[in-house]
């Protein structure tokens, strides 16, 4: 089953959704690592085989973050203002994707579109 590590800068109206939907999510501050650098989180996420769900744009440098070293990584581009219309992207996303599909992929979500990007 595919698992997800929210980091903490996601909204708790996402993982509550995501929860609701479903999906096993657990989140930064369940595993002990609130406030931690991007570089333990996403040591985590490896760890756990998890798909790490983000707001935070540094992940999506993928010279430092490298898709297909993870599971997968989610980066949502959103504001309280945006909240419903990426939360409906995402819904749509996770429901047209095979679990597969996360594995060494970063996923940049936003109010109307879903892109994928992999390390060449």
């Amino acid at each position: 089953m595919t698992k997800f590590l929210a980091d903490e800068c996601v909204f708790s109206l996402t993982v509550e959704l995501l929860k609701n939907r479903g999906w096993n999510v657990v989140t930064v501050r369940e595993v002990g690592l609130q406030g931690a650098k991007d570089s333990e989180v996403i040591s985590k996420a490896k760890e756990m085989q998890a798909i790490l769900i983000t707001q935070d744009m540094d992940f999506c440098d993928i010279g430092k973050f490298p898709p297909s070293s993870y599971s997968g990584i989610i980066v949502l581009k959103m504001t309280h203002n945006n909240l419903n219309k990426v939360h409906a992207t995402l819904q749509r996303m996770l429901s047209e994707l095979q679990e597969d599909e996360f594995n060494g992929a970063l996923f940049i979500v936003d109010h109307n579109k879903w892109r994928r990007r992999r390390k060449i």
